[in-house]
């Protein structure tokens, strides 16, 4: 069964409908095929298409393009990383050499927003890690001493400061770093979209249902058309397993968010009229909230593996009632029905916390597996990897293959129950923080 997106995102219901682009329904023989249309496949296509103006170059998608996880994360573009302790100069080393990636995709698409002018609710505020628990108050403090060692900006605040930041009472304790953005992530997306060249043509609902090699030549079928393509780029993401690559090194993970209506003007005043603001949980499993600029909040506080990657509207409905407990932990004095969307969403995971970025032959190359932090990293990764299938090499490619690579992971259903177990685990340990 081809996954089908949830119509429940909040970002995408708060943006006007718009007009879709056909699915394939003919056969296309051509230079380039990139799969899968959410940052990485966009930007990969975007810069190829800039460096081969005279190719050809197909986007094929299996849902709407921009609408999978890269419209429906939660919307930060991180440079930092929580980290609790790296005490030895090689450890320090290698957070700096993750900083330095991670800085990299903030700036690239810092720098797509300046040259096409996007609106995307951007606000370098930065981020909060946060905890309410007294135990992860140590673990901030060696997070924010690190950060000096790296000489990244950061803050360390406490109650009752960080109530007057937050408008909660909920955190004892947050770590404030400077290099983040929020921003709202399916306008971003859709800006990709609108600033493809023309020479990109992109087909939207049309998932691939066979792929196979012939020689040098890749044949991909959909429902209703074929590809044949000279070189082929994976672009998918959490769906690159699916396509039966790198099944031994990365894995999904299905998460849900909830985005409350607006709040009134009594509500915001309640919690203090406090500046957008995003956070994260100091505590695996904790939640993640956002306070955007129009006066919502987002919370996330779910991560699962599930034996079908579609979630059912009964458990999406389960897991919103956790999201209702979320807020109400938090903001005990705004109103229990605040919920106006919520939806699902699939992420990328490595055993290692590493990306992928691999060429496998002289016409395959994939790029995926963000553990969390997609916005810049796809990006970045979308727009090297144009680069590498094109025959070139560049410092930013250099930094990426510095990287530590994905570890081995044991086959199914051992991984599955591995990581179910790791999840019930951090899931008993972050109740608290939920």
């Amino acid at each position: 069964m081809v996954p089908k997106n949830d119509p429940g995102c909040g970002w995408l219901n708060l943006l006007p409908p718009r007009s879709s682009y056909p699915a394939l329904n003919q056969t296309f023989d051509c230079p380039w095929v990139i799969i899968g249309a959410g940052y990485t496949g966009l930007a990969a296509a975007r810069t190829l298409a800039q460096l081969r103006p005279n190719d050809q170059i197909v986007l094929i998608e299996a849902e709407a393009a921009g609408e999978g996880a890269s419209a429906r994360n939660s919307g930060y573009l991180v440079d930092s990383t929580l980290n609790d302790g790296h005490m030895s100069e090689n450890g320090l080393s290698h957070y700096k050499q993750k900083y330095h990636l991670n800085a990299l995709g903030v700036k690239t698409v810092a720098d797509f927003v300046e040259r096409y002018q996007v609106d995307c609710d951007w606000n370098a505020s930065g981020k909060y890690h946060a905890t309410a628990l007294e135990k992860n108050e140590t673990k901030l403090r060696t997070f924010s001493r690190t950060l000096d060692e790296c000489e990244i900006a950061n803050s360390l605040i406490e109650a009752p400061a960080l109530r007057t930041r937050l408008g909660t009472n909920f955190y004892r304790m947050a770590v404030h770093t400077e290099g983040g953005v929020m921003l709202q992530p399916a306008k971003l997306a859709r800006a990709m979209i609108e600033a493809l060249p023309a020479n990109v043509t992109l087909f939207e609902h049309s998932p691939v249902l066979n792929w196979t090699q012939s020689g040098s030549r890749h044949e991909l079928t959909t429902a209703q058309g074929r590809l044949v393509a000279n070189k082929l780029l994976v672009c998918t993401n959490g769906f690159i397993p699916s396509l039966g690559l790198k099944r031994d090194r990365v894995f999904p993970l299905t998460l849900t968010a909830s985005l409350t209506r607006r709040l009134t003007d009594s509500e915001f005043q309640s919690l203090g009229s406090p500046q957008e603001w995003g956070l994260l949980s100091a505590q695996a499993m904790g939640a993640t909230v956002r306070l955007t600029g129009d006066r919502r909040i987002m919370i996330r506080n779910t991560a699962e593996t599930l034996w079908s990657i579609n979630m059912t509207p009964a458990q999406l409905a389960r897991r919103v009632q956790g999201h209702s407990a979320g807020l109400r932990k938090r903001f005990p004095d705004l109103p229990a029905n605040l919920i106006e969307h919520s939806w699902s969403g699939i992420t990328c995971i490595s055993a290692n916390s590493a990306n992928l970025f691999e060429q496998l032959s002289p016409t395959l190359s994939v790029a995926g597996c963000y553990n969390g932090g997609g916005i810049g990293l796809a990006t970045l990764f979308g727009e090297q990897l144009a680069y590498q299938a094109s025959g070139a090499q560049t410092n930013e490619m250099d930094q990426i293959q510095q990287r530590p690579t994905p570890t081995w992971l044991p086959p199914k259903p051992f991984l599955h129950l591995g990581v179910k177990a790791r999840l019930i685990k951090d899931r008993y340990l972050g109740q608290l923080e939920r």
